[in-house]
């Protein structure tokens, strides 16, 4: 299985736009809809609201690849990109290990 961090630091106040931008563009329920898609989540941090985390699982890092050169993630980063305080933090890691 394959997990992906995304962080976004919006500028501040601006957390509530960028969290808008991912509502409007229906970025879950599209990647739900993709080949391995697993899960997913979009995260705000408790003590700092303009930290965002969109994370997901995949069956593989193949079909993660897939979906982050997809022209909905793309335009996904593209349309937050000007909210950003930084471009945003990419990780992806292989999992070893969990319990549910």
């Amino acid at each position: 299985m394959t997990r992906s961090h995304i962080q976004l630091r919006a500028k501040a106040g601006r957390h509530g736009e960028v969290l808008g931008t991912l509502d409007r563009l229906e970025v879950l329920t599209a990647a739900r809809e993709q080949p391995g898609f697993l899960a997913a989540e979009v995260q705000v941090s408790f003590d700092d609201e303009d930290e965002v985390l969109v994370w997901s699982s995949w069956a593989s890092l193949e079909h993660y690849e897939r979906w982050l050169a997809s022209p909905l993630c793309e335009a996904m980063l593209r349309e937050v990109g000007d909210l950003l305080d930084r471009e945003p933090e990419l990780r992806v890691y292989h999992v070893v290990d969990a319990v549910q």
